[in-house]
């Protein structure tokens, strides 16, 4: 792929609007590409709920935010578009006539048409202060932050690192699922917990230290086999572990809007029935538009982002049929 290949539709935000977004636009036969700013697709579904269940999408009963985010990446790479994470676009030039999307890591990205997806802004796991300072740094960048692929914590040891309620909701959720949990917080009691959380904790098999610092990693052909804590009486303990998972509270990095010239209303952009934004050939979908009637739902994000695709395909060649029932596209 190179720098300056370009493609039909650029599609920024790989949460559940971005990844269909992509899928219906390989499906219309647009070259495509998908950018995403965090390691992993999925966006908030991936983030803050993938072990609970959804009640309120078409076609499921319920489903958890794992399987649907695995359904969703199995469904866009049926036609194979490009994907890319960790990647941060700065800016949205117009250049003639194709935009030229530069990253935060200098490279350029044109294209004919642009679909925003991206919420505003994307969140990052905070860690604790001395996290830098532990060993085995690869390791370290590897260390879940949310309980995707939840299957791999079936029978084994499971450390939780953080210092407030997540702590207590994924230790609760693995119990009966890992072999143990035990929770370590750096503070005397876990931030902004009600008191059935507690008693809810203490009932439990978890093991908690509390007033705990993480000291050590111990890693072995990059599988975690302990973590070393100091404990409150100031005791080195060795906790057997086979997998972390840490959680120190959010930081919000904000969707760049005002270097993209995109028009706002309370930090939303602001389109109507078309999805057009107020640039020609930028589209947006999902939680980051407003409209009259708009409500934030997984499910309004798939329709605003055929949409959005529709009417950025006609932007792109106006003879273009606008709208094309997969039956006829997939017809053999």
């Amino acid at each position: 792929m190179g720098q300056n290949e370009v493609f039909d539709v650029t599609i920024i935000g790989g949460g559940t609007t971005g990844l269909f977004a992509a899928y219906y636009a390989t499906m219309r036969n647009l070259k495509v590409k998908l950018i995403e700013s965090q390691d992993q697709f999925g966006g908030k579904v991936m983030q803050f709920f993938p072990e609970k269940l959804i009640y309120d999408i078409g076609g499921y009963p319920d489903v958890s935010g794992d399987t649907l985010v695995k359904q969703m990446i199995q469904q866009v790479n049926r036609h194979q578009p490009v994907m890319l994470t960790k990647t941060w676009v700065e800016t949205i030039d117009r250049v003639d006539d194709h935009f030229v999307l530069e990253t935060l890591d200098g490279m350029q990205h044109v294209t004919k048409a642009v679909v925003l997806a991206t919420g505003s802004g994307t969140f990052h796991t905070k860690k604790p202060d001395n996290w830098d300072d532990l060993p085995f740094p690869e390791y370290r960048d590897s260390v879940a932050t949310n309980l995707m692929d939840e299957d791999k914590y079936e029978g084994k040891d499971v450390v939780i690192a953080s210092n407030n309620r997540q702590a207590i909701v994924w230790a609760l959720h693995l119990e009966g699922k890992a072999k143990s949990v035990t929770i370590v917080n750096e503070n005397d009691k876990l931030q902004q917990t009600r008191e059935e959380d507690i008693q809810q904790l203490e009932s439990s098999d978890t093991i908690a230290y509390n007033a705990a610092t993480i000291t050590n990693l111990v890693v072995d052909n990059e599988q975690l086999t302990a973590v070393e804590i100091k404990d409150h009486n100031g005791q080195v303990v060795k906790l057997k572990a086979d997998y972390m998972l840490a959680y120190y509270g959010l930081a919000l990095q904000a969707t760049p809007f005002d270097a993209w010239d995109v028009a706002l209303n309370k930090g939303r952009i602001l389109v109507k029935g078309d999805m057009a934004t107020s640039v020609p050939g930028i589209f947006a979908a999902g939680d980051v538009v407003q409209y009259e009637g708009k409500t934030n739902l997984i499910a309004s994000g798939y329709t605003e982002a055929i949409t959005a695709v529709n009417k950025a395909h006609k932007f792109i060649d106006p003879s273009v049929t606008e709208q094309l029932y997969s039956t006829v596209l997939y017809r053999k």
